[in-house]
């Protein structure tokens, strides 16, 4: 089975904050995001990345008040240039998270844990142990009122360049009936406007989120780093109830998918698709089957 095949049956990518106190839940999301830069070494040539990317969550609420939590997740990536100087090259990930989350008897305290074992590699040659990445997800949630909750948390992934951890801290806050702040920081904050309720809503969403992916030993083994860091602003609209389309436009401050030697931190430049290129304008749009918890 070609690699496409495989993620367009399994992928799936959605952020975590949404098992926590965000005014609304995805139970799918697909979107599509492209964008182009400057390749820094000739400015004569761009660089054009798009991304897709399908998302499932499953949230089961339990008698208890505690809930399992499943989630499987997966991307795709094709990177080229203009003028064409090199064949386009994709990579791919795909992972299936399980999680448990615990609700006090006071209702005010909610702790989250995840394990996310993940595949990402370029899949041009047979899955091996350096495909394999092993993550985790631990957030504690406290409900100071109605209105306001605080979060901190720690996530943890076992990335081609090493152990990676990124310490979690949020506020979700309804600031009033049209306003909402919400996620957590560094990776995915976000500040909601209701323009019509249950209709449009606009608003900013701040998003950092570094991955990697095996390359195949054809590429010496070498790994892709995506470090993407970026403020959009965005437009929903609510289809029907529960249908949500969307669309975003912002500017990056990270990384673009770079190719490092294997076992180092230091730069590849045998791939030009893979190479630095200046900041860009991200442009993304998607659909998505949302719940509303509000």
């Amino acid at each position: 089975m070609k690699p496409l095949h495989i993620f367009l049956l399994v992928a799936i990518l959605v952020p975590f904050s949404q098992a926590s106190a965000q005014p609304f839940v995805d139970i799918a999301n697909f979107n599509y995001q492209n964008f182009t830069g400057t390749n820094k070494s000739n400015p004569a040539i761009d660089n054009t990345t798009e991304v897709y990317s399908l998302s499932v969550f499953l949230p089961k609420e339990l008698k208890s008040g505690n809930a399992l939590l499943f989630r499987i997740n997966g991307e795709s990536i094709q990177s080229s240039t203009s003028p064409r100087i090199a064949q386009a090259t994709s990579v791919f990930s795909i992972s299936v998270a399980l999680g448990y989350q615990w609700l006090s008897e006071s209702k005010k305290w909610k702790s989250v844990l995840m394990g996310i074992p993940k595949v990402a590699s370029d899949f041009k040659s047979s899955v091996d142990n350096h495909d394999f990445q092993y993550g985790m997800l631990f957030v504690q949630n406290y409900k100071w009122n109605p209105n306001l909750q605080l979060k901190a948390g720690l996530y943890y992934n076992k990335e081609a360049f090493g152990n990676f951890f990124v310490p979690l801290v949020g506020v979700d806050w309804k600031a009033s009936d049209r306003w909402q702040l919400f996620g957590l920081l560094p990776t995915n904050y976000k500040i909601e406007y209701a323009i019509a309720k249950k209709k449009w809503y606009t608003g900013v969403n701040f998003k950092a989120f570094t991955r990697s992916f095996h390359l195949s030993p054809e590429q010496n083994n070498d790994y892709i780093r995506f470090d993407e860091v970026v403020l959009k602003g965005f437009l929903e609209y609510y289809c029907t109830a529960n249908i949500v389309a969307y669309a975003e436009i912002g500017q990056s401050f990270g990384k673009s998918l770079l190719q490092y030697k294997v076992d180092s931190d230091d730069l590849s430049y045998s791939n030009p698709n893979y190479t630095p290129i200046s900041n860009y304008v991200p442009f993304t749009i998607g659909l998505v089957y949302r719940i509303r918890t509000e």
